[in-house]
């Protein structure tokens, strides 16, 4: 079985923006509901079982009922997949509805040092709301973030070699803590592990001002122990931008799929929309920023124009005239590549004394 098998081959960090985990920091420190474990659970701790004790489970074993870290065993797997779903429906102070959802999946495999994830988030919050997506492979992080102009870019950065202050994923995890409680079920079999099945007697999550009712089950896996699954139902109140929320909420999490996954960068970042392009060989003093591509060439307009109109054509764009003055010549044209990343441009030629400048903004999604 995954949990009685897998070597520990030592916890490779992944890296990620800092600016995440500072924002994750953010969130962490103005949540009213994070914590490790009360503070009439920490008077419990004696000091010989701290030091004694060398994760959470093995303090909660010792009958220490504190909250034990989401993540808490992971360390021991090498290839799996996480995942996690949260759906809460309420109301504020004034009786008007609210719903909040957060689901993700974070892919792991050490071994290979990449590791992929994808968020959704929508929530009262308007900085907690969208899609961010997130990849590490080859020594480089990536990520996938919307453009004001529209469409998305995949900005790809070197990893550095002291990965040491950063996250080791960037999602936000919302669900921090689990409190086993009574055993329900010895030696259940879940996604090939054996684990020991608990109701929850607590749990903490971000977001959430007080915890009036929590229900539900975890599947704690066996030798080494870690959390392969958790549901359950929540009453409570929730606090986003300042305002509180009455309401309930759904939750699951799971780890599954163990040395199963294979991950690949998405096709934003594996295919550069950018590259899709083209360009005359003699263009010059080029600028290449996201969504926007600007050269100079020695070629008049009309022969500039038409380049375009051909190239675009042959490489399967289609393409379009939209206006021609005597300032500036304009087309349009819009592709969907065998990957499925459907890329719009739009290419704008000016006539300059010694030759033209062209202008090419494109969107991709």
């Amino acid at each position: 079985m995954p949990s009685q098998v897998i070597e520990e081959k030592g916890e490779k960090r992944m890296m990620k923006k800092p600016v995440v985990f500072l924002f994750h920091v953010f969130l962490i420190l103005i949540s009213c509901s994070c914590k490790l474990f009360s503070l009439g659970e920490g008077s419990q701790l004696a000091s010989d079982d701290i030091s004694e004790a060398t994760s959470d489970f093995e303090l909660w074993a010792k009958g220490i009922p504190i909250g034990i870290q989401i993540t808490s065993g992971t360390e021991h797997l090498t290839n799996y997949r996480e995942l996690f779903n949260l759906e809460v429906s309420g109301e504020d102070e004034s009786g008007a509805s609210m719903t909040a959802s957060h689901d993700y999946l974070v892919e792991k495999d050490k071994s290979t040092d990449t590791q992929y994830e994808i968020q959704t988030i929508q929530s009262p919050s308007p900085y907690l709301n969208g899609v961010d997506e997130w990849a590490t492979a080859d020594g480089f992080s990536y990520y996938i973030r919307d453009l004001s102009s529209g469409g998305q870019i995949c900005e790809k950065s070197e990893l550095p070699e002291d990965v040491s202050h950063y996250s080791d994923v960037c999602v936000t995890r919302i669900l921090l803590t689990i409190t086993p409680g009574d055993l329900l079920e010895k030696n259940a079999q879940l996604n090939g592990v054996i684990a020991d099945v608990y109701t929850i007697n607590d749990i903490s999550l971000l977001f959430m001002r007080s915890l009036n009712k929590v229900t539900g089950k975890v599947w704690i896996a066996q030798n080494p122990a870690y959390f392969l699954k958790a549901e359950g139902e929540i009453d409570g109140v929730y606090e986003f931008e300042d305002r509180h929320y009455t309401g309930k909420a759904t939750f699951s999490y799971e780890v599954k799929d163990f040395d199963q996954v294979k991950i690949t960068l998405p096709a934003l970042c594996a295919y550069p929309p950018q590259q899709m392009i083209p360009m005359p060989a003699n263009a010059k003093d080029v600028f290449n920023h996201p969504s926007l591509i600007a050269f100079s060439s020695s070629d008049s307009l009309e022969n500039m124009k038409s380049y375009y109109l051909n190239e675009l054509a042959v490489q399967g764009w289609k393409v379009e005239e939209v206006s021609s003055s005597a300032f500036e010549d304009i087309l349009q044209a819009d592709i969907t590549t065998p990957q499925g990343i459907h890329i719009q441009i739009i290419v704008k030629i000016i006539p300059m004394p010694e030759g033209s400048r062209v202008q090419i903004d494109w969107q991709a999604q």
